[in-house]
Formats: structure tokens, sequence, C-alpha cells
């Protein structure tokens, strides 16, 4: 599926995009890497990106070859909306595939904050929970069940929020150093399952490394105070 707005199970999590920690110590600015800038930003995968979660009939695993996400945000880390998704090539452990749709897109509500720790990010791009404007409906297949399509609804119910690390474009400890531009990581962040159905993993829970950059330009970007 290449159109926006459908993605695997494993993009729930990825449809995470920005929101500040509280009590951050630092102003931020992005950067294009240069200039300030407020504008549309991508996220593209590198690599796999995988998604777990257990229901009443045991593991789902979820990994996908190819994603895409599409916000936007100002040059100073606020007023950050996730819209646009699109991840590909999604699989399961259990013998088949599963799609999502992205309901009552774009996400808004989101920011992003300079928050660097010493030989490791950046900054953070998080979404605030709970955030039931959050809708994403899984459909799997899972054929070693007999299950020809199950049907899983997810939001941000609990008070945790869903936090990806930034790396800017010149951080010599990102996830991925021979990638180029700037990168994000889901290392386990999670949403929550909304549908009634106990057969769907009770949550679904991320993992993922993401190129970074500015669109349509293609430019690098940089998170700083």
């Amino acid at each position: 599926m290449k159109k926006l707005g459908k993605f695997s199970l494993t993009a729930s999590a990825t449809a995470a995009i920005v929101v500040v920690t509280a009590g951050s110590a630092f102003a931020t600015t992005i950067k294009d890497p240069v200039n300030a800038y407020s504008g549309a930003v991508r996220a593209n995968n590198i690599g796999n990106i995988t998604l777990s979660g257990t229901g009443s009939l045991g593991l789902v695993t979820n990994t996908c070859t190819g994603s895409q996400l599409d916000a936007t945000v100002n040059s100073n880390g606020t007023g950050g909306s996730l819209t646009g998704v699109s991840i590909t090539g999604c699989t399961n452990n259990r013998g088949g595939t599963t799609t999502v749709t992205a309901l009552g897109l774009p996400y808004s509500g989101a920011t992003v904050a300079y928050a660097p720790v010493a030989g490791g990010r950046d900054g953070t791009l998080t979404i605030n929970a709970p955030n039931t404007a959050v809708n994403i409906q899984a459909v799997m297949t899972l054929p070693a069940w007999g299950i020809s399509s199950l049907t899983c609804n997810y939001s941000l119910t609990s008070s945790t929020p869903l936090t990806i690390n930034l790396y800017n474009y010149n951080n010599a400890n990102k996830p991925v150093p021979s990638n180029t531009h700037a990168q994000g990581t889901l290392t386990g962040q999670s949403l929550q399952r909304t549908s009634t159905d106990v057969r769907c993993p009770s949550s679904a829970a991320a993992t993922g490394k993401f190129q970074l950059l500015a669109q349509p330009s293609g430019h690098d970007l940089a998170v700083t105070s």
C-alpha cells in the first residue's frame, strides 16, 4: 500500500510526531541547517521497522520494509502536526500481513524540544498523552491462527507521552552514522488498544530508525537552542 494515511501496525507508534518534554530548560530552534525553519518535514525509515504486542492468542510482531511520515512544525518547535503516513512491505510472525488506516489525520498539538544528552541525542519529538484524537486502525491477516481478518484500533489513552529521540545531521553519535541526514529513533514506544476484541494486542510497541529532511527542499535539519 503506497497511499498516504495507510500503513502497517508498525507505524502506529510512528504516527507520534512531536511534543516537548515538560520542564525543558532550553529554548528550541529548528534550522535547515543554517536558517530558522518552519514548514514540512518528511521521515523515511532506515532499515526495517517492527512493532509488537500481545493479545489473548499470543504475540504478534510486524516487520515493515518501507515508511514515509509527513509533518509540519514551526521553527520554535511549536505547532507540530502529523499530516500523512505510508508504510509498505509489512508481514507478521503469524504468516500474514498488516495494514492500518490513520483515521482523522492530521494529528495536531505537538512540539519539538531541544534536549541534548552527552554522547547521544540532540532533541526529542513526542506526542503528548492522553490524546484520543489519535486513532489507528489495524487490519491483520493471521493464517497461523486461522484468522482471515482482525480489526484493531489504537490510541494514546495512558498518561505516558510517546517520545522519539532526535539526532542532528552532524551528530557523530547518530544511530546510523553512514546516513548523512538528521535522524530519529523509536525504541519500544507504544499506543494502547481501544477496540474491545481481546485477540488484538493490548498495545503496539514500535522500534525503528528514520532520516529527517525538510520538504520539498530536501535540506538537512538541526535542533538547537
